[in-house]
């Protein structure tokens, strides 16, 4: 097999147009309205076993005389709620006595599709009251392990599968098994991996539009929609936002390959993106009741708040470790002579914050080092290159040296992985901060052979006929450098500019002119700048007893905009906050960028109402914000007042931990520091 028939065969797989197949699952029925609801256009061919009605009696009648007039008002109202998740409970009388559905009911471009399943039995009853248990109990993980192990083991205990994984993206859409509940005898897939083409774009953009996938028995016979194309409307009906969409035939090949013969997946959203799935997989026929299924999908999404929850304390405790350093530099920032002597002094804490097995801090015609990290002729070429390419970042990493202009300079064993970050000097060409990973050898486990298969009869790729496992050693490869890594980086790199540029190392006093007491994106003052006004600030408020404030406040789910619509969006966010608050200050008050998506106001001649109601004020504010089609911009506050007898640092400490208990409150919220 060439590239060419390879791409060409990965381009039809991701047109596959699997959200229009024409046809249903057959534990269902389906009934395809116009948009006003008067009229029958299309339905399944299952309709008489489902609903007693054969197709084409049904065509022939209007949805009311389907639905009776309380159940078609009750279809209006839902499609009328914005937002609203759910199917609804319906009786229908079929041959004479009274049958329980889930009728789901979705527009579908010009017409309302109204999808039916039988219930039996009351499982809405016990669920509603299990479900607050089973919430309760996903709430209590404090670690992502943990939480994802108990997962898959209650949703194996509820729903009777032999399988329930945890699968979850990488950056290139291969997927990983990250935790799995199985019963004896079933295979395990823990720690396996598996290509991106096994769950195309195309089906994983069906996950944001429904969140879960249910196939009860993916080798049924899938049911047709009779007529096979509307009478008014010729374009396919697209059953993406339904739950009976029948199932592809590669998918059907692909788990019948895989000895699966029930499938349900649920899509796990982290900050409004694909994270992974949860997949459950039985070798038997499943049918769920539907109410237990959105039990099940209302569990999951306990459980992506607190994966959020998690990650934003791990995230923070790393952004603690790097202001911890950071505000060491700071402190000793006139006891530096030589650049040497910061990087040895402070470089050993760098590499333990940063995952680095080397760093380089780099400034014209000098450079000092701490670890591991490629010689002087290296570091030279690799600063002109980045200088050449990547100038006007705010950050630049890569995890695979060797597929990018670096390889020639970087060996793997000393420098497989980079995060590069200019420092935001007059010339940033020549200045850097670089941290090096080295390589990590990786024994990769893959569900079967990921090397792709095409039928030579279709040209389209074919599912693999093993799942057994298949080792690769992946080598010349780093650990991938996280988002939070490269914001505090950057962060750090802005406090080395201040002591090159503010002449307090002599070597670097004779290569940059002034201080830099700005922040460069958003024109408000930096870091330095904002600490110096503080120590002033509460000096006056010691000798004078003049009151004063911090306002701190972070932007909520900041990550979003860098990674929905890249990182230019994400500074014209920062950017517009900073214009509006500063349009809400008095004369007497400052208001800079503290680091990443956080600022600082000092409100001099201030108590704690004042500060309060300022902090409402810029939370107000900020909330009306319209950036393009960014969606809403909010923001946490924490307001600390100066207390007698307090340094500036235990001040700034307690705006954090305020502001940090509106984040964990709930976020877009004002919270008061402990007195």
């Amino acid at each position: 097999m060439d590239e060419r028939e390879l791409d060409a065969a990965l381009e039809a797989c991701e047109r596959e147009p699997v959200h229009i197949p024409g046809a249903i699952q057959p534990h269902g029925a389906l009934i395809a309205m116009d948009e006003q609801l008067e009229a029958v256009r299309q339905v399944s061919a299952n309709l008489e076993s489902i609903l007693g009605v054969p197709p084409e009696d049904a065509l022939a009648m209007t949805p009311e005389q389907l639905f009776t007039r309380r159940w078609l008002d009750q279809i209006r109202a839902q499609l009328d709620t914005r937002n609203r998740y759910g199917a609804l409970v319906v009786s229908l009388r079929i041959r004479g006595r009274a049958r329980r559905f889930s009728l789901l009911p979705y527009r579908s471009e010009s017409r309302v599709v109204a999808e039916l399943e039988p219930m039996s039995g009351h499982p809405e009853r016990w669920l509603f009251g299990a479900l607050a248990d089973w919430q309760t109990e996903l709430s209590g993980y404090t670690t992502r392990d943990g939480l994802l192990r108990g997962l898959t083991a209650l949703v194996r205990e509820l729903a009777g599968y032999d399988r329930v994984m945890i699968y979850r993206f990488d950056e290139d859409w291969n997927g990983s098994v990250v935790a799995e509940s199985r019963v004896e005898g079933a295979d395990s897939y823990l720690g396996h991996h598996f290509p991106a083409s096994d769950i195309p774009a195309q089906v994983r953009r069906l996950y944001s539009v429904k969140r879960v996938r249910d196939i009860p028995d993916a080798a049924a016979q899938a049911v047709p929609l009779v007529p096979p194309t509307d009478p008014v409307d010729e374009s396919p009906l697209d059953l993406s936002r339904g739950v009976l969409r029948a199932v592809a035939p590669i998918h059907a090949a692909y788990l019948a390959n895989m000895g699966v013969t029930a499938s349900m997946s649920i899509a796990l959203h982290l900050d409004r993106q694909l994270w992974g799935l949860l997949a459950c997989h039985a070798a038997s026929p499943n049918i769920l009741p539907p109410a237990l299924r959105d039990a099940l999908r209302a569990m999951v999404q306990t459980a992506c708040f607190q994966l959020e929850l998690i990650q934003a304390r791990e995230e923070a405790a790393l952004i603690q470790r790097a202001n911890d350093s950071r505000d060491m530099l700071v402190d000793q920032r006139g006891e530096f002579s030589e650049p040497e002597e910061i990087v040895a002094r402070h470089g050993p804490a760098w590499l333990r914050v940063f995952h680095a097995s080397g760093a380089v801090l780099v400034a014209g015609d000098w450079s000092a080092s701490a670890g591991t990290v490629p010689d002087t002729e290296s570091i030279e070429s690799i600063v002109a290159w980045l200088g050449e390419h990547h100038s006007g970042d705010l950050a630049w990493s890569s995890n695979e040296l060797g597929k990018t202009g670096l390889a020639e300079f970087c060996k793997p064993a000393r420098a497989a992985g980079l995060l590069a970050v200019p420092l935001p000097v007059q010339n940033p060409r020549d200045a850097w901060l670089l941290f090096f990973r080295s390589e990590k050898a990786e024994t990769r486990i893959w569900a079967g052979n990921p090397a792709k298969a095409i039928d030579r009869e279709s040209g389209r790729l074919s599912p693999r006929q093993s799942f057994e496992a298949w080792k690769e050693t992946v080598r010349g490869q780093s650990a991938r450098w996280l988002p939070v890594e490269r914001r505090a980086a950057a962060d750090l790199a802005s406090d080395l500019a201040v002591l090159v540029a503010a002449g307090e190392i002599s070597r670097l006093n004779q290569r940059f002119e002034r201080l830099a007491t700005s922040d460069h994106l958003t024109g408000l003052w930096n870091r330095y700048r904002m600490e110096e006004a503080i120590d002033h600030e509460v000096s006056v408020a010691e000798r004078y007893g003049r009151p004063c404030a911090l306002v701190m406040f972070d932007i909520d789910h900041f990550k979003r905009f860098n990674d929905t619509w890249g990182h230019d969006a994400g500074d014209e966010v920062l950017k517009h906050v900073a214009r509006s608050v500063s349009t809400q200050l008095r004369d007497t008050d400052h208001v800079g960028r503290w680091g990443g998506e956080e600022f600082i106001v000092l409100s001099a001649n201030t108590g704690l109402e004042g500060a309060t109601h300022l902090a409402e004020r810029l939370r107000a504010a900020i909330e009306v914000l319209e950036i393009r089609d960014y969606g809403s911009v909010t923001a946490s506050f924490g307001v600390a007042v100066h207390e007698k007898g307090e340094q500036s640092r235990e001040l700034v400490k307690r705006a954090d931990r305020a502001l940090y208990a509106a984040k964990e409150g709930g976020r877009n919220r004002v919270e008061l520091a402990d007195g």
